[in-house]
């Protein structure tokens, strides 16, 4: 089995525990009785965390093992969701969960990443086309099966997230990822490259309120914010199958974001639970375009100077999603806030990154 199989494997059954808290933990906060203003301030900490996890993280990729750091992160994440289990609501119980979550997820973006492109061969759209397909296959049964289960206990939801995070090192454990730095070295990127970075944490906050946003507005069950989920990681995984390889993503990206922008405007006008299962799997399509553009662009680099470049581009994305947490906690209206992001995803459509 080759490193890229590998990593495939690491990366379904990682995310099958870690979508559930991409998906469920804003909803789940809101169960809980915090305010969209909390869940904002849980949001500033947990990206402004990231910024400093990831950076450490990375430097210590050489010093330590790295399948022993995916072990910590797979511990620290476990506690976290086990803490937000049992935990009652107050602001101080919230920013211990959101320091011990944003370290358990941090610490394993910068080693996901650091493997990805430490593995991905030179047919690298094929591969990152399949890296995509095996996320979204982990969304999809992940969303189905925790939403049914946070619906009858989130203690058991949190045990189960426990248990698949730990087998989901077992496929890196006879990666080989080469010679790993000894040093960093920060090059300078690319300040378009940047720009787009920065705007592209639009669609990040977007995916993270989402749920929250259709729990709130059009219809109060986790088992449907779980469906919705599933349905967008289908979509995504039929676009990615049949048209990755075939649709010049770049060329055509600019104009494949237009028709997501105005397909995310109209859902924030549609209340109706049916038509919005057809919005989302749409929607499905449309953003895995921009996914593989941002993967595309976050992978494009040489693989001898990996440990400085995902510094520079993690702190960017941690920091760009921190402020703006920051700024959506005087704002307070998630409508208003989700019309703030399309626009910034919108432009982001114009920018040319390389």
């Amino acid at each position: 089995m080759n490193n890229i199989k590998r990593y495939n494997y690491f990366i379904l059954i990682s995310t099958l525990a870690r979508n559930i808290g991409n998906v469920f933990s804003s909803v789940i906060l809101y169960k809980m009785g915090y305010s969209i203003k909390d869940i904002f301030i849980f949001y500033s900490i947990f990206y402004f965390i990231g910024s400093i996890i990831c950076t450490l993280t990375i430097y210590l990729i050489g010093k330590i093992n790295i399948k022993y750091l995916l072990i910590i992160s797979s511990i620290l994440f476990s506690i976290s969701f086990y803490y937000m289990s049992i935990m009652n609501m107050s602001i101080f119980n919230l920013i211990i969960f959101s320091i011990i979550y944003s370290i358990g997820t941090y610490s394993y973006h910068s080693i996901r990443h650091y493997l990805a492109i430490k593995s991905l061969s030179k047919k690298k759209k094929n591969n990152i086309g399949n890296i995509i397909i095996y996320t979204n296959m982990a969304i999809i049964i992940s969303s189905l099966v925790s939403g049914y289960i946070e619906s009858k206990s989130t203690l058991f939801l949190s045990i189960m997230v426990i248990i698949v995070s730990f087998i989901s090192i077992i496929p890196i454990l006879k990666m080989d990822i080469g010679e790993e730095e000894s040093n960093i070295k920060f090059d300078k990127i690319n300040i378009n490259k940047k720009i787009f970075y920065i705007l592209e944490q639009g669609k990040s906050i977007f995916l993270s309120i989402e749920p929250l946003y259709i729990f709130l507005f059009i219809n109060n069950s986790i088992k449907y914010v779980g469906i919705t989920s599933s349905i967008i990681g289908l979509s995504s995984c039929i676009f990615t199958y049949f048209f990755v390889r075939k649709v010049d993503d770049n060329k055509y990206f600019k104009y494949f974001n237009i028709l997501l922008c105005i397909l995310l405007i109209l859902k924030l006008n549609i209340f109706s639970k049916y038509i919005m299962l057809i919005i989302v799997f749409l929607e499905g399509l449309l953003l895995k375009v921009y996914d593989i553009v941002v993967t595309e662009n976050l992978y494009d680099i040489d693989s001898t100077n990996v440990k400085g470049y995902l510094i520079e581009s993690e702190i960017i994305f941690c920091l760009t999603s921190s402020i703006l947490s920051l700024i959506f906690i005087i704002i307070n209206d998630i409508r208003i806030i989700m019309y703030i992001l399309i626009i910034l995803i919108f432009i982001s459509g114009f920018i040319k990154r390389k």
